[in-house]
């Protein structure tokens, strides 16, 4: 007999001892640490909003800390704090967040969670880029690269998504693929502006259906990566019109900071071009 205390209500309804703790009984192996460990179906309903990638690495923490039924942030705490990556150690916190609950003895916002540390990546050329043409997926790379989008919304894409009126080409970007092939909504939505080049190139293309981690795969052995091609574009979009909040709009980021901080890179010929003006 099976019984879960989920989202502190037990399913028969009464209120656990402590709203602090996800408590699961059941009778199952104990783990390393001689403790019941979690129950799936308990994580499972933790982590249930989350695309698959997420749930994935957010399981890989409940093995890594043996999370189980008597587990509260007191007991992991210090090791977690032990994690030297900066940006690893903020994912764990995160996703222990979800699963423990932010309760008595979480990390608390901001001082306790570390900030991200932005990605530099090295970016390609336009040239590398439009070498692909010709290639099954080479749509699909030209609209991460030159419009943003990212893996999964780029693998929804069908020609009727592909507008224009007037003179002005657009993407109402409202759904995304998760690596189940699964759809959902998009994680930002909104209208993305394409140059007319772009819509042309794109609107009647050929757009085989593909999973995003099989798009990664096949862009990985080209050099290339999606998270890349979008780093590009807010890079390329900031230059070119010296106007982040353009950028900004068009990556649907909740915030300009968020563009700016971990999207937009200087690149060499950022600096040599400012030294040239002053």
């Amino acid at each position: 007999m099976l019984t879960v205390v989920l989202d502190m209500e037990e399913v028969t309804g009464s209120i656990p001892v402590s709203p602090t703790e996800i408590r699961v009984f059941a009778p199952v192996g104990a783990n390393n640490m001689g403790e019941t460990p979690m129950s799936v179906l308990a994580v499972e309903r933790r982590l249930e909003h989350l695309d698959p990638a997420t749930q994935k690495k957010y399981w890989s923490y409940v093995r890594k800390y043996g999370v189980s039924d008597k587990t509260i942030w007191k007991d992991i705490v210090k090791e977690v704090e032990k994690t030297r990556n900066q940006n690893t150690r903020r994912s764990e916190v995160m996703g222990l967040r979800t699963i423990l609950g932010s309760g008595v003895g979480a990390p608390r916002f901001p001082k306790a969670i570390p900030k991200a540390i932005p990605k530099v990546y090295e970016l390609p050329d336009r040239e590398d880029i439009l070498a692909l043409s010709g290639e099954t997926y080479f749509p699909h790379v030209v609209l991460m690269a030159f419009a943003g989008l990212r893996a999964g919304e780029v693998c929804c894409i069908s020609n009727s998504d592909i507008q224009r009126v007037g003179n002005k080409c657009f993407i109402d970007v409202t759904q995304s693929k998760q690596a189940s092939g699964r759809i959902k909504e998009a994680k930002t939505t909104g209208r993305v502006f394409l140059p007319l080049w772009v819509y042309e190139l794109t609107f009647d293309a050929n757009y085989p259906d593909i999973l995003p981690n099989s798009l990664f795969k096949w862009l990985k052995r080209r050099g290339m990566s999606p998270h890349q091609l979008r780093h590009f574009y807010a890079t390329l979009v900031v230059r070119l019109t010296a106007n982040p909040e353009l950028a900004h709009r068009q990556l649907r980021h909740s915030n300009l900071n968020t563009t700016l901080t971990f999207y937009a890179q200087v690149e060499q010929e950022d600096e040599t071009a400012l030294l040239d003006a002053l």
